[in-house]
């Protein structure tokens, strides 16, 4: 946060817009943050979720290190617009990637429909594995390795 001003910062793969009056509040929280995700040409994937059942089988996207929305809307950093949906445009679903550690957390958007981690619904968050399968409405995917 140096040198540029609070409206528009950037952190590695995030660029975070925030209100200048939020931001000089001490008791500011994050969740008045709007983030907009903004993936970079040069970063490489940590993970690929692959669709094995449901509209767009056999279609993968990629998961990068940072913060992964997963939705239907092309704005989301992990978009599933095949046509399912059942699936919330934004936000159904966020994979938190800790590269350095080697790690996925998979955590609920707050949507109706639940998510479904390995068959066992997924009541705020999860640890993901290679191999997982991750159940978003009428779509299976299937976590693997680049």
């Amino acid at each position: 946060m140096t040198g540029k001003p609070a409206q528009e910062v950037e952190e590695t793969s995030i660029v975070r817009h925030v209100k200048a009056t939020d931001a000089d509040r001490p008791d500011h929280d994050t969740d008045d943050l709007a983030t907009h995700f903004v993936t970079s040409p040069t970063q490489e994937p940590f993970a690929r979720l692959v669709v094995i059942g449901g509209p767009g089988a056999g279609s993968s996207r990629p998961i990068y290190p940072g913060i992964n929305s997963i939705g239907r809307e092309t704005s989301n950093r992990v978009p599933l617009d095949f046509g399912d949906d059942t699936i919330s445009r934004r936000q159904h679903a966020v994979i938190v990637v800790e590269a350095a550690e080697g790690t996925m957390q998979i955590r609920d958007g707050g949507k109706i429909n639940p998510i479904v981690v390995n068959g066992s619904i997924v009541a705020g968050q999860a640890t993901l594995g290679f191999g997982d399968t991750i159940e978003l409405g009428t779509t299976t995917l299937l976590v693997q390795t680049v």
